[in-house]
């Protein structure tokens, strides 16, 4: 398994496809439809780079312009590779044999909220096996869903990983329905849409995609230009559009507490209801 595989990373080199230049997207369907968009620049990290993360702009465990702290995913206990395989084993799987990326928001002189972080898990052949999706919710609860078929085989571009919801994120949704994943890789792209169904139908869409471009400090530091405080840039839009629906007369519901096992399995794949072109 390469979490620490001998790859030619080193401090401060570059790292090919380290950043994603995603735009976000979210539509609520029921019980009003509700639209919105934003940019922002996710890591797009190796985790056999994480050790080697000691550069101009960005550190691994400190502070700095951008910074990625071990304590900001999982268990905030373990390391990041101890908590992988134990999450992984606290479902009865095994984390596969390939290499993990990280995708992310850091923390941005010191502030950081990631409402949802991926760690991409690929076979040794390069072909995705398995998805960790982290959630956090604004209450300062963590939580996963494991998105991987029951043998463990690749998941295609054209399949749904669906995971029962158990945890509270928005409050203008209860706990019920079920989540459907989806994943498209491309050598210059990454896209990743969630789908929430309730009772049959899609409730809401969220997705993340764009190009991948090359790590540097010099393209960091342009980052932070064109995106100040990205980090607090989302905590400032979730209230902000948590206004806007409230106003607009949605239903909120309360929080219930958290699910005590921090990893739900996923249910298995389901047939794309969506095009690769809605993706």
């Amino acid at each position: 398994m390469a979490l620490n595989a001998a790859t030619a990373f080193s401090n401060d080199a570059p790292i090919a496809r380290g950043l994603l230049q995603a735009r976000i997207t979210h539509a609520r369907y029921t019980p009003k439809p509700y639209t919105l968009a934003h940019d922002l620049t996710y890591l797009h990290v190796p985790v056999a780079a994480l050790p080697h993360l000691k550069r101009r702009f960005l550190n691994r465990n400190g502070w700095g312009l951008f910074a990625l702290n071990d304590r900001d995913y999982g268990d905030s206990k373990t390391g990041i590779e101890v908590w992988l395989r134990a999450a992984f084993h606290s479902i009865g799987a095994e984390l596969p044999d390939g290499e993990v990326t990280l995708v992310t928001l850091p923390r941005v002189l010191g502030f950081g909220f990631n409402p949802v972080s991926f760690w991409l898990c690929h076979d040794r052949g390069g072909a995705l096996s398995a998805v960790l999706a982290e959630v956090n919710n604004t209450f300062g609860e963590r939580h996963c869903y494991l998105c991987r078929k029951p043998d463990g085989a690749p998941i295609g571009p054209d399949e749904e990983i669906a995971a029962e919801k158990v945890f509270h994120v928005s409050p203008f949704f209860p706990i019920d329905g079920e989540y459907r994943f989806r994943f498209i890789e491309k050598p210059d792209r990454v896209s990743i849409r969630v789908d929430l169904y309730r009772e049959g139908r899609r409730a809401l869409s969220a997705t993340i995609g764009g190009r991948l471009t090359e790590l540097t400090s010099r393209a960091l530091f342009r980052n932070f230009l064109r995106h100040p405080f990205p980090t607090l840039q989302v905590v400032l839009l979730i209230h902000y559009h948590a206004a806007r629906l409230y106003m607009r007369g949605h239903r909120i519901f309360s929080k219930p507490a958290a699910p005590g096992d921090l990893v739900t399995p996923s249910l298995g794949p389901r047939p794309a209801s969506i095009t690769p072109e809605q993706t």
